[in-house]
């Protein structure tokens, strides 16, 4: 009995000391919410691949900070199983600039806020956030529509997992236990399959192909490049720049593709008068890869 008693002491101790060495004061108000780290905004905007940017930043940032009035919780993948100490958070430094609110660190590293809710809403537009940069192409796609961590995708709906079953793919993301994968300037979302208690792998198999999903046209010379080795790629992206201008295609899959996105308005007038010198020079350089393959 006195065994059990010692033990019962040592756990209320413990907890006690966990408690209070997580216990936050003077937080302001005003900062009080969901933040998410710029680098990882950058970094799934670089690598359009949500589980690897998560991966680099893992030892130089927090996933999230749920700032509250005296706790500020800090790792997604455990929903309020994580937080910050409160002699690092005595550290922090909390700036406003240009009509946002950041959060430094005691590293230095920032976090933008999102939303002034910290409970599962700070949650989903968490996951909002980082769907909109991956999907960011797609978004006026008439077909496709995010809300919160949900993304419907024709007549699909699937959840984004902030957190998923361990898989040994980074992909782009995991969307309700299948993998977004963008593949060219397509993106195809492969089926999984459990390898393990905790851990599941990519299949081959093709759940559904979004065939004009990523093409970054701030940074279309790069696009063209990392698809010139596939003419399927190469025609979208060429075919693409008469889109933008209102070309009305003769042929029914291109008709289609485009039509399904809110910007593509056919042009009656159209000429290849109108396109500029810049696009003309893509246009050529396609034509080249295509003749090349």
């Amino acid at each position: 009995m006195k065994k059990v008693f010692i033990v019962i002491c040592l756990f209320l101790s413990l907890s006690l000391y966990a408690e209070s060495e997580h216990k936050l004061y003077n937080v302001p108000k005003d900062f009080m919410g969901t933040y998410i780290p710029v680098q990882l905004e950058l970094l799934v905007k670089e690598y359009m691949s949500y589980e690897k940017a998560l991966n680099i930043i893992a030892n130089s940032h927090y996933d999230i900070l749920q700032l509250r009035e005296d706790i500020c919780y800090s790792q997604v993948r455990f929903s309020d199983g994580y937080a910050v100490k409160r002699k690092d958070f005595e550290t922090w430094a909390f700036v406003e600039k240009a009509g946002e609110k950041y959060i430094l660190d005691e590293n230095g590293a920032s976090y933008r806020k999102i939303t002034s809710d910290y409970d599962s809403e700070g949650y989903e537009v968490y996951a909002e956030t980082i769907l909109k940069i991956i999907f960011s192409d797609v978004l006026e796609n008439n077909n496709i529509s995010i809300n919160g961590s949900n993304v419907k995708i024709y007549d699909e709906t699937y959840k984004f997992n902030l957190w998923p079953s361990y898989v040994d793919d980074f992909g782009a993301i995991c969307l309700s236990g299948c993998i977004l994968k963008i593949e060219g300037i397509s993106a195809n979302i492969y089926a999984t399959e459990p390898i393990g208690i905790w851990e599941s792998k990519c299949t081959d198999k093709i759940i559904q192909t979004i065939p004009l999903f990523y093409w970054n046209y701030d940074n279309f010379e790069s696009s063209i490049y990392k698809c010139k080795d596939n003419n399927e790629s190469l025609r979208l992206l060429r075919n693409l720049i008469y889109a933008k201008h209102g070309y009305s295609f003769k042929s029914e899959d291109l008709q289609k593709v485009f039509s399904d996105f809110s910007w593509y308005k056919i042009d009656s007038q159209f000429s290849e008068d109108k396109l500029s010198n810049l696009e003309k020079s893509w246009v050529r350089d396609i034509q080249r890869y295509e003749t090349q393959n």
